[in-house]
């Protein structure tokens, strides 16, 4: 007689896809490891910035703002499932409803503060939810790959507006480092886009599967293609308005503390350094999510 095993009893396991959800006790230690790292990221930069300082600030702080943070956040994560919800849905699949987008929502933005690089945890979370949903697994990565992508479009023109404002004097001020590298890369990236997803292009490279590194190739552009076809359909304007209060509320929660301590900055150069914060994300750094970006904002907003 087999006795089964405890861990294995403590899993639920879905066969079809390969993944299986951890348990509860190992839930309850990621979430503890992970607030034990974003304790001792704050200390970290407190010593960094002088613990007398920091303790002021936060004495001084008017905590009315922290409202204003606290709905802000809230109107960012209830865009990011609703983009969510209209990337599932989109081309005639099933409404999941804001509820279940919601739950999806908060536990990829979990599993983002845990693997951070390139939002590889909520991909990840994302990827299993649409194979659980009985999408193959192309059909899954180029649907979580592309909604994701979707993302940045708002943010890519939002950024390069505000580096062309302070580039041009026009209003605010930054080093060059903050507005070259934007006014290059999203142009660039947009062109690339762009080239890439030609129809008969996208066609030769995702029929050539042949080697890890082609497959790779084929899912991102069928990826990229599928938000090409996205931006021009009129059911995908809630989507669009949903990335950008998405941004919107990311900002807004950074102006807002910012103004906790009295603190104010011209709106492109709040968008620059919320910009470069959340650059840090992109970088391969296991729980960068709890740290990378708040090192690199600060290090942002006092250049």
């Amino acid at each position: 007689m087999t006795v089964p095993d405890p861990v294995e009893s403590q899993v639920s396991a879905d066969r079809s896809t390969g993944f299986v959800v951890p348990s509860g006790r190992r839930a309850v230690l990621g979430v503890a490891v992970a607030v034990f790292l974003v304790v001792g990221v704050g200390l970290l930069l407190a010593h960094a910035a002088g613990f007398a300082e920091v303790r002021d600030a936060i004495a001084s702080a008017d905590s009315t703002w922290f409202v204003v943070c606290f709905f802000a956040q809230l109107l960012a994560l209830s865009a990011y499932a609703e983009v969510f919800r209209g990337g599932f849905a989109w081309g005639g699949r099933p409404d999941p409803g804001f509820g279940l987008s919601a739950h999806v929502m908060l536990a990829s933005i979990g599993a983002t503060r845990v693997f951070a690089a390139g939002g590889v945890g909520a991909i990840a979370v994302t990827y299993w939810c649409f194979r659980r949903a009985r999408f193959t697994s192309d059909e899954a990565l180029v649907r979580v790959l592309g909604f994701n992508a979707l993302f940045y479009v708002a943010f890519g023109i939002g950024v390069w507006t505000a580096a062309l404002v302070v580039a041009l004097g026009l209003w605010g001020e930054a080093p060059v480092g903050f507005t070259a590298p934007w006014l290059v890369l999203v142009p660039a990236c947009a062109v690339g886009g762009a080239v890439l997803t030609q129809p008969r292009r996208v066609e030769r490279v995702t029929a050539q599967r042949s080697s890890l590194v082609r497959r790779v190739l084929a899912v991102a552009t069928a990826a990229l293609s599928w938000v090409r076809a996205v931006l021009p359909d009129p059911g995908a304007w809630k989507m669009l308005a949903a990335t950008v209060l998405y941004w919107a509320g990311g900002v807004v929660c950074l102006w807002a503390a910012l103004r906790s301590v009295a603190v104010g900055l011209p709106l492109p150069e709040l968008l620059l350094a919320f910009a470069a914060g959340h650059a840090a994300m992109i970088l391969p750094l296991p729980l960068g999510g709890v740290g990378g970006v708040d090192a690199s904002l600060t290090y942002s907003l006092t250049a």
